[in-house]
């Protein structure tokens, strides 16, 4: 049997997972709305950390990562829309969350993301392909152990886990410089 702490952790994280779910929906309709037309990308937020791992605590913060990829078929200046209606929508989202109201605020943080607040709040699919693949930290792989898709787009959220999965996973095991790096940062 699942202990009060456990089930404590699944029912919060499954509401910040609701939240999260309807304020996205909210976001992506007025983005859509100043578009005048549907969202030209598809959305994806992914759940990292304790929120990634069942185990929100009252108070605490949702580690989050935004992802978007744009619908086939565009050209340069279209893609470039779509980037800017993901942008769009990761703002959104923020702004309604941090507004007033009855309820403790949903606190987000994207800090997780690729380059953490240096980097885009929404990074395209292929962008994420790119910097995991090339330019990501241990640490960074370590933080997306936990990543599981929450909101927004299911086939791009399991896509996004498709493609963090050898990283975070690696076939054979961690290179004995990754084992030496995991322990310092422990230390």
């Amino acid at each position: 049997e699942m202990s009060d702490l456990a089930q404590t952790g699944e029912a919060l994280t499954a509401l910040t997972e609701a939240a999260l779910d309807a304020v996205l929906g909210a976001a992506i309709a007025k983005v859509e709305a100043e578009l005048r037309r549907p969202l030209p990308t598809r959305f994806a937020v992914i759940a990292m950390g304790r929120f990634g791992g069942y185990e929100s605590g009252y108070g605490s913060d949702a580690d989050v990562i935004f992802v978007h990829d744009p619908l086939p078929g565009l050209d340069s200046a279209e893609d470039r829309v779509a980037s800017d209606a993901a942008q769009a929508v990761g703002t959104e989202l923020r702004r309604l969350l941090e507004l007033p109201a009855p309820d403790p605020p949903l606190l987000i943080d994207a800090d997780l993301r690729p380059e953490g607040r240096q980097g885009p709040l929404v990074r395209s699919l292929a962008a994420c392909r790119a910097y995991y693949a090339k330019r990501a930290a241990v640490w960074e792989f370590q933080a997306l152990l936990r990543a599981r898709f929450a909101a927004g787009d299911a086939a791009l959220g399991a896509e996004f886990l498709a493609l963090v999965d050898p990283h975070r996973y690696p076939a054979n095991g961690l290179t004995d410089a990754a084992v030496r790096e995991i322990r310092r940062i422990k230390a």
